[in-house]
């Protein structure tokens, strides 16, 4: 067995038998240790059950712990949150999984598991889920191809997310942590939205709710980082998510965050703290941040092909743009009652996906030529 870098009770289930069959397999890597950038108080493994494989994602009570009596917080209260935190994500997945959200990470499984104790340790009980296998890993793995065959991939896997989307915003939940870690692939010919972790519920309330930004940071839409305040469910929660996918799309065909184009440039005296600089006004900040997408939606034209760069730079100005106002489909922002017309972008990218496979086999034909 690999080396523990953190030896607590979430790190020690392989070869434990769960109560309802299955068997816990191997560590997986995820978050930082996987070139990601970090998941929250969580452990995952492979797990078997009748010839059968699925995810496991354990909660590392101990970091949670750790975490909060750093900040001075009781015992009691941080395994209440923590006991809030499982049962309103598994809620969740419950409900996804009961409206059949065809392009959401299914929850297969949950419940708790006593591990041996170890040494002096006190918590022994930990809570996990079970949930679909990706067996294509993450979208992560397909980046830096660029013929029409592996275009029409990405723009399938992206279809799908954004439809995953609009099945969330339909049953009233907000992802809060769209990032390519969070895009799962299945069989290579669809992509899944996963890890509600730090979703929004606007019909319940979550311990993360009242955060300024309640996933990574690196993904967050300008006006959370800068701390504006905003207190709709559709722009402070659905905007937030679209500008989120805005940036998976950024990274799937440039390979950076939205944010790294938005930030990389600005004086210090505009940047907000997480990029390391001095700024707390978003309105302040908001010219230059319009001056920066522009430009990058400049350069990223140019690194497409011409049948594509137009309308895929349409599809991440409409969705990732600076000013949250603006961020949605324009006919549907056009509305009497705004809306952000996520299936809109479905029916671009079916489109897109259309031309792509007309691409693909016009280069096979030069091939055979």
């Amino acid at each position: 067995m690999e080396a523990m870098t953190e030896p607590n009770a979430a790190y020690r289930l392989t070869g434990l038998t769960l109560k309802n069959g299955w068997v816990v397999g191997e560590r997986l890597k995820t978050g930082t240790e996987a070139g990601g950038s970090g998941g929250f108080f969580s452990v995952s493994y492979a797990v078997s059950k009748d010839g059968r494989t699925a995810f496991l994602k354990a909660f590392d009570l101990v970091k949670a712990l750790k975490r909060g009596q750093a900040q001075g917080r009781s015992l009691v209260s941080i395994l209440g949150d923590q006991a809030k935190a499982f049962t309103f994500e598994t809620d969740l997945h419950d409900l996804c999984a009961g409206a059949k959200l065809r392009r959401v990470v299914r929850i297969i499984d949950h419940g708790e598991v006593d591990v041996p104790p170890e040494g002096h340790e006190q918590i022994l009980q930990i809570p996990y889920m079970i949930m679909e296998l990706a067996d294509g890993g993450d979208v992560r793995g397909y980046l830096g191809k660029n013929t029409a065959v592996d275009l029409e991939m990405k723009l399938t896997y992206l279809k799908d997310v954004v439809l995953g989307l609009f099945q969330l915003h339909g049953v009233k939940i907000a992802h809060q942590d769209l990032k390519p870690s969070n895009v799962m692939i299945f069989g290579e010919v669809m992509a899944k939205v996963g890890d509600l972790g730090r979703a929004s519920s606007q019909d319940h309330v979550s311990l993360h709710d009242n955060l300024d930004v309640a996933g990574d940071k690196n993904y967050a839409p300008p006006e959370q980082l800068y701390g504006y305040p905003l207190v709709g469910w559709l722009d402070r929660r659905m905007r937030c998510d679209l500008y989120q996918f805005a940036s998976v799309i950024v990274f799937v065909f440039f390979g950076r965050t939205l944010n790294n184009a938005l930030f990389e440039y600005l004086p210090q005296d505009i940047k907000p703290a997480f990029f390391h600089g001095t700024c707390s006004s978003y309105d302040t900040a908001l010219p230059f941040l319009l001056s920066s997408f522009d430009t990058a939606i400049s350069e990223w034209e140019t690194q497409c092909p011409i049948w594509l760069g137009k309308d895929l730079m349409q599809i991440i100005r409409q969705a990732g743009h600076p000013d949250y106002l603006q961020r949605g489909a324009r006919k549907a922002l056009r509305q009497s009652v705004p809306q952000l017309g996520l299936d809109r972008f479905v029916s671009e990218f079916q489109r897109l996906i259309l031309r792509a496979s007309i691409e693909a086999r016009k280069e096979a034909s030069r091939a055979i030529a």
